[in-house]
């Protein structure tokens, strides 16, 4: 574990290990043991004892993860902004910086809030980010653990495995990615297997049809800001998830920005303000 102190000393910025053991990944051996990397950074405000600081998992996207120690989202001013704010934030490499949402990364991120709520004064129920490719992380993260998660955010997100990743890659890695981060029957990356996806697709996830309309109840309230122009990753499967997620009567907000620029999926000064007002609605 390595722990480097911002200038002033003031934001602490931990690098540790995570493993990660057959128990948790459906498809590991028996026996198996996997370490990943992860990394939280506490506030200037943080203390061990007294009131508990709220955490952000932030969810990173395929332009870069986490390493022994460096972080892809340390170059971003949203982070920057959580800190300042009194909020701790963390994230995990996923096994692979193209984790797709796979099971490895789930597992991973969790393991992580448990060694950081065991470990450090930090409130048991967190927000939830995902920035482009981590709208798959953090949707999934949502699913299963959402007893914890009071609120999720995303920039830019990619929600339909299928749609937006494999029709429209970004990297020429990322069909193979796919196909074995979720288990393909091919793991070449040659064909889409649908039915190895379909649980892990986040906009396909949980659909109900009623009359006309299509529902995805959602378990926490959502809100996502994309770029209506966006080539790297479509707007059309934000619109999806937002239309299905307000039909079924859950909490949920879209804002479309003017923009083809998928650097949004990182932020800007704006957005980051739009969304450090709606994390603060639920502290």
């Amino acid at each position: 574990m390595s722990c480097l102190l911002s200038i002033g000393q003031e934001v602490r910025e931990i690098y540790f290990p995570v493993t990660i053991d057959a128990c948790d990944l459906k498809s590991a051996d028996n026996g198996t043991l996997l370490t990943d990397h992860a990394i939280l950074k506490l506030p200037a405000s943080y203390s061990s004892n007294g009131k508990p600081t709220r955490l952000v998992y932030m969810a990173h996207g395929a332009g870069g993860g986490v390493t022994e120690n460096e972080w892809f989202l340390n170059k971003f001013g949203l982070q920057e902004l959580l800190l300042r704010n009194g909020y701790a934030v963390f994230d995990v490499n996923g096994g692979r910086v193209e984790n797709m949402g796979g099971e490895l990364v789930l597992a991973s991120a969790f393991k992580a809030y448990q060694h950081i709520v065991e470990n450090y004064n930090i409130h048991p129920r967190i927000i939830v980010g995902g920035f482009s490719m981590g709208g798959l992380s953090s949707t999934n993260f949502v699913y299963r653990y959402s007893p914890l998660v009071l609120a999720h955010v995303m920039y830019s997100p990619v929600l339909d495995l299928y749609g937006q990743a494999w029709q429209n890659p970004w990297l020429k890695t990322t069909r193979k990615a796919i196909a074995e981060v979720h288990g393909f029957e091919d793991p070449s990356g040659s064909r889409f297997d649908t039915c190895a996806a379909a649980g892990s697709n986040p906009l396909t996830k949980f659909l109900v049809r009623s009359g006309g309309d299509t529902l995805k109840p959602y378990p926490v309230p959502v809100k996502i800001w994309h770029g209506t122009g966006d080539k790297v990753v479509t707007i059309r499967s934000s619109r999806l998830f937002y239309k299905y997620v307000r039909q079924s009567g859950s909490p949920a907000e879209l804002v479309e920005i003017d923009s083809d620029d998928h650097g949004l999926s990182c932020g800007n000064e704006k957005m980051n303000r739009e969304l450090l007002e709606y994390i603060k609605r639920f502290n």
